[in-house]
């Protein structure tokens, strides 16, 4: 066994979260409380749900949470090819910028929080503590803060309404920083030392060595960079000005009257149901390196 699948099994043993066994009268009532919260929680799918198997005339209010009624699988049907094929078949095109754009976002978000998270963990530099202390506080700025300034200088490059000009302003995030720094902080540092011993220099140990141990924190910095960029609306609502470069969240808001008091629920239901597909995928295929990466991380003081 070489020294890689060692630190691959060590690590998989060290993040195993711990059981904490609970009898009597808590544990029940825990469930209980788990099972209100879920069923909270659930509602709203259940009712974008529900609203998608009805019509323009059902799916408005008084509220009908009942399944069987004015539902239809043919309204279900209708309700997809009006969105799908709505303003001459635009739908496909914004979600192809929301998915393109999202997978930019992520891409570069995670190489650059990796890098940066694994200087800030193992390289000595002059300064490094009073930069990352720079860094941890940029997440205390709100991002309306920060958004006019960001136009005027995507005008002044003249990159606004550009797929860059929604893509790079993402990709640096200081969660995906700190992410990265506290979980390389739990890999054992004699490893990298005998490492740099054979000859290795600091960017191949991060390639060969702490990255690929690194896969948790990948998966958990790569499904919430994925959420933020796609659910992102502030930014494309400013950088956006033509139709043909709008993504999802925008696009959501076509679906209502000319006046903005008539909304169209089943379609507008319909339309983010399909829009949530993606998420619900990426996170059931990661969850489980979700979940460690994350406990991972929580577990860490440094």
């Amino acid at each position: 066994m070489n020294v890689l699948d060692f630190l691959k099994g060590k690590k998989e043993e060290e993040t195993v979260p711990t059981v904490f066994r609970i009898s009597g009268w808590r544990a029940y009532a825990i469930q209980a409380l788990m099972i209100v919260l879920a069923f909270v929680y659930l509602i709203p799918f259940y009712w974008m749900i529900l609203k998608s198997f009805r019509n323009t005339i059902f799916a408005g209010f008084p509220v009908d949470l009942n399944p069987f009624s004015r539902t239809s699988l043919s309204y279900f049907i209708s309700n997809f090819n009006t969105v799908w094929n709505f303003s001459f078949s635009a739908f496909p095109l914004w979600y192809f910028n929301s998915v393109f754009i999202a997978v930019c976002v992520v891409a570069g978000s995670v190489v650059v929080g990796a890098m940066a998270g694994y200087a800030f963990a193992r390289l000595r530099f002059r300064g490094r503590e009073a930069l990352f202390i720079v860094v941890l506080a940029t997440l205390m700025i709100p991002f309306p803060v920060i958004t006019i300034a960001e136009y005027v200088f995507m005008v002044d490059i003249h990159w606004v309404n550009t797929y860059q000009s929604l893509i790079l302003p993402q990709m640096a995030s200081a969660v995906n920083v700190f992410l990265f720094r506290q979980f390389f902080l739990t890999i054992p540092s004699e490893v990298e030392e005998a490492a740099k011993i054979d000859g290795l220099r600091p960017m191949s140990i991060f390639l060969r060595i702490s990255a690929p141990l690194a896969k948790p924190a990948f998966a958990a910095s790569a499904i919430l960079t994925f959420i933020g960029s796609w659910n992102n609306f502030i930014w494309p609502l400013f950088d956006v000005q033509t139709i043909n470069m709008y993504t999802l969240p925008l696009a959501l808001n076509f679906f209502k009257g000319a006046n903005g008091t008539q909304i169209y629920w089943n379609q507008m239901m319909m339309a983010t149901l399909i829009s949530l597909i993606p998420t619900f995928v990426i996170y059931i295929i990661f969850e489980r390196y979700f979940v460690t990466g994350l406990s991972a991380v929580s577990g860490i003081k440094g």
